[in-house]
């Protein structure tokens, strides 16, 4: 018979999500989320188990929910796709179809807010070479030998 062991980095984290989804319930319009994904085709189940029936739940329960189709995104790691305009309405498309409500979150696609732009700079300074390794894109993108952006 095996043990589950857990560290305390896990233990941890249970507990501040333990914590936040009662602070959620008790007061659910002191909180913000935004949250997104890149349109590089169509949202498949791993997207609604992985993030969007959270979006939803969190929208249900009165949580501000700000859904971000990270357009400008698709363009710094691909080359421009033809296909991008057609890519950012299906994905706004696949929102609507899980239960994302307009009426209750807010969708748009990065490239509408001017001021993300202006803020790039920025913020891309405070992050490090360490940190930016950490990033899941990235690291896949080193893996699959994709040259530096």
């Amino acid at each position: 018979m095996s043990s589950i062991t857990s560290t305390a980095s896990e233990v941890s984290a249970v507990a501040r999500t333990l914590d936040l989804e009662t602070r959620i319930r008790e007061d659910p319009g002191s909180f913000r989320v935004l949250s997104g994904d890149r349109p590089t085709g169509p949202l498949h189940v791993g997207h609604y188990f992985g993030t969007l029936a959270n979006r939803v739940r969190l929208q249900e329960s009165g949580v501000e929910v700000f859904v971000l189709v990270a357009d400008y995104q698709t363009l710094t790691d691909r080359e421009a796709p033809r296909t991008l305009a057609e890519d950012v309405l299906g994905q706004v498309a696949d929102y609507l179809a899980v239960g994302i409500d307009p009426a209750r979150a807010t969708i748009f696609a990065r490239s509408q807010i001017a001021a993300l732009n202006q803020l790039l700079l920025p913020f891309l300074s405070l992050v490090s070479v360490s940190e930016l390794a950490r990033n899941p894109t990235v690291k896949g993108s080193r893996r699959r030998g994709e040259p530096d952006r």
